[in-house]
């Protein structure tokens, strides 16, 4: 009875670890204090009147127990740094297509700036995409916009659903 008692602790011990090397799926509003997503909900609309850019608006107050966790969280990429290959060396992140295109970007806490060991393609901004890696509470100022977060990435996978 003790063998069995041990052989089952050693697997759920096991088990553990190997859900430990997989990544946290993450929801954007994961990202904010609860009262920043109430306040979210409760916004004014955004008017798109002109052509002025609207300096971004929220906050680049986070969560601080999500550094240093491997997270997977989907989104749409913002080219930050491309190379005359066009290929991509960082990029942000977003919750919706077109942010930071159109006006305003995303509050800094709803962007993640992510870094790649080695460039990528540039991709088609209109789909969306999984991104894999450790994420960072830092934060990074860059012409298009801020952002709360920084994402060192492993993995870059087409949004299937």
């Amino acid at each position: 009875m003790r063998s069995l008692l041990l052989s089952a602790l050693l697997f759920v011990t096991a088990a553990l670890a190997a859900a430990s090397d997989s990544p946290r799926e993450l929801d954007w509003l994961e990202l904010m204090p609860a009262d920043e997503v109430e306040a979210l909900n409760n916004a004014p609309p955004i008017s798109h009147d002109g052509n002025i850019r609207m300096e971004q608006q929220g906050s680049f107050r986070t969560i601080a127990g999500l550094d240093g966790q491997l997270v997977k969280l989907p989104g749409y990429i913002v080219p930050v740094e491309v190379g005359d290959d066009q290929t991509m060396s960082s990029f942000f992140l977003v919750p919706y297509f077109g942010a930071c295109i159109h006006v305003p970007p995303p509050p800094p806490n709803q962007i993640v700036f992510v870094t790649l060991k080695e460039p990528i393609p540039m991709t088609q901004m209109y789909d969306a995409f999984w991104i894999e890696g450790t994420l960072r509470v830092r934060t990074v100022h860059k012409d298009l916009a801020a952002a709360a977060y920084t994402l060192e990435a492993h993995k870059v996978s087409l949004y299937e659903g």
